[in-house]
């Protein structure tokens, strides 16, 4: 009789209230925005949580990226942030594929230089809305790059480990971008300068190649630059060659610019594995090769990864397979005549770059490793584009026959893959 009235602990008690609620069946969905959020902060259990809510619905998103995990002064300030938000009668809050920026917004709302209660959503287009917050809260000079603030609406994330949130908020106190301690490399004045003139749909890596381009007077370059290894390799010490390579085409004349990410396929090939019996070349320069050598011994090294039946005389094997990128294929067309699928075996990359006469086959120790997946848009069964796919759930890259560009009707059905499998086509594509 005596524990009957002894007193329980604060956890003990909202697992009673979770249960409680689970035993009512009460449809959430009704609630307001207020209460939804209360509930999610008074719930410390993520299994009695997730036992009642699917982590992928609206409010498993936010509780796994505003309460789980959380220390308990995060929750508090997540919590302060989404009861503010739910007053503003914004949709931010019904699209779970934005709770991960909500649960950033929340850790950083102590930094806020405005109070979220003086923001109005001027646009129904929810990324609009979350761009406007983001300004409205950390930026007191609105001078902020375009590309930072957009980078909260990508859905790629690939600014180098970057602590998105902290950057907008040293920049939104007017301070500069190279005195962010968090920068992966060093920026001069004219760097930085040209880095907040960079488009708004770059990450940090193609922002600081766009202020590589721009010192070098080499702007016109710079789609053809972000759909080859520069464009998608990390900052390292190798840049400076690389922008060698950049200035060796500028200064070509009559060269076809598509020409560059072939070019630097073969230079990587010969550079880190080798080519043929050849071992690898780390030193090797283009200091006295002419252009047209060059692009006839590119040539000739993709005829032969075109040419290969079999990989005889080396340690993968035509049936070396990869788990592949977690990317869903597409079928449509009538009787589904077309096609996209992800190749996850050297054998189907050398059948791919026979067919298609390209180097997709190089690609194969990236896709093993996780870098990127390779997937072919087919016709009928005939193999017709082969396209890139970044971790971050980005294409990066499209190409046909000899590299060529994608035509209208491809165009078309990659980007209705786009829309069904919620990846990104980069515009440089």
């Amino acid at each position: 009789m005596s524990n009957r009235n002894k007193t329980i602990s604060a956890h003990a008690a909202s697992t009673q209230r979770a249960v409680a609620v689970l035993a009512e069946h009460v449809n959430w969905r009704k609630w307001s925005p207020v209460r939804q959020i209360e509930y999610l902060f008074s719930v410390e259990s993520a299994p009695d949580f997730y036992a009642r809510f699917a982590r992928t619905s609206q409010l498993g998103e936010l509780y796994a990226h505003c309460v789980e995990g959380r220390s308990v002064v995060e929750r508090q300030h997540c919590r302060a942030f989404l009861v503010a938000l739910a007053g503003q009668r914004s949709a931010l809050l019904t699209r779970p594929d934005l709770a991960a920026w909500l649960g950033v917004l929340g850790t950083r709302y102590p930094n806020r230089l405005r109070e979220l209660a003086g923001w109005v959503p001027q646009r129904k287009n929810v990324h609009f809305q979350l761009e406007s917050l983001v300004r409205h809260l950390f930026d007191r000079y609105g001078d902020v790059p375009a590309w930072v603030v957009g980078a909260w609406t990508a859905t790629r994330t690939a600014n180098l480990g970057l602590d998105l949130g902290a950057l907008t908020v040293h920049l939104g106190r007017g301070q500069s971008l190279r005195s962010f301690a968090g920068l992966p490399v060093p920026l001069t004045k004219r760097l930085e300068h040209e880095m907040r003139q960079a488009p708004a749909a770059c990450t940090f890596l193609e922002a600081y190649r766009y202020a590589q381009l721009a010192v070098r007077d080499a702007l016109d370059w710079f789609g053809v630059v972000l759909e080859s290894r520069l464009g998608r390799e990390a900052v390292g010490p190798d840049d400076g060659f690389w922008l060698g390579v950049v200035d060796f085409f500028r200064a070509a004349p009559m060269v076809d610019p598509r020409q560059f990410g072939p070019v630097c396929d073969w230079i990587h090939q010969k550079r880190s594995v080798g080519i043929g019996p050849e071992p690898p070349q780390p030193g090797f320069s283009l200091r006295g090769r002419s252009m047209a050598s060059v692009v006839a011994q590119t040539d000739a090294w993709h005829r032969s990864l075109a040419q290969l039946r079999r990989h005889a005389g080396s340690s993968w094997p035509l049936d070396t397979a990869w788990e592949g990128l977690p990317v869903p294929g597409f079928t449509g067309g009538d009787e589904g005549r077309v096609r996209i699928a992800q190749l996850t075996t050297f054998g189907q990359l050398v059948e791919e770059g026979r067919t298609l006469q390209h180097c997709v086959a190089s690609y194969m120790d990236s896709c093993r490793r996780g870098r990127c997946g390779i997937f072919s848009l087919a016709f009928d069964g005939r193999p017709v584009v082969t396209l890139e796919v970044s971790p971050e759930r980005v294409v990066v890259q499209a190409r046909g026959r000899h590299n060529r560009a994608m035509a209208a009707d491809e165009r078309f059905w990659v980007n209705r893959w786009l829309g069904e499998a919620r990846l990104v086509l980069s515009k440089h594509v």
